[in-house]
């Protein structure tokens, strides 16, 4: 009992600076902590807690961060690796449409390179006829 009435005065100055509470202590039973309406708030949130199972981790933030960008990652890479029957089907078609296309376009360049080579010739042709008919004619 000496012990409790010893520790007492100690109590009341920790609380009357703890979150700005006063508390008032009339007798040697009062308990100082359950004057404190934050205290209470606290105690409440942290049962609450307890019971849908959110203790307070003992790992550090950063760690916490570290772990569920590895989560996410790894998830990722996941849905990448699972697909559906129906997804590797439309996968390749719309593969073969775009190899197509670019097949179709460098078909048309060399068409279009052919043909300017074409017009090239066909030029070079008359220019040179007309310079064999200027010779013919000096």
């Amino acid at each position: 009992m000496d012990s409790v009435l010893r520790q007492q005065p100690l109590m009341k100055d920790q609380c009357s600076t703890d979150n700005g509470v006063k508390a008032e202590a009339s007798s040697g039973q009062s308990n100082l902590m359950k004057a404190s309406r934050t205290h209470n708030e606290l105690h409440k949130e942290l049962l609450l807690a307890h019971k849908r199972g959110l203790a307070l981790s003992s790992r550090s933030e950063l760690q916490q961060v570290l772990e569920r960008r590895k989560r996410v990652q790894t998830d990722s890479e996941e849905d990448g690796q699972s697909r559906t029957p129906l997804e590797d089907v439309l996968l390749r078609r719309q593969q073969k449409q775009l190899e197509r296309e670019k097949e179709q376009d460098d078909k048309e360049r060399d068409e279009a390179q052919l043909m300017e080579f074409v017009r090239v010739r066909q030029n070079l042709r008359k220019i040179h006829s007309a310079v064999q008919n200027k010779a013919a004619n000096c």
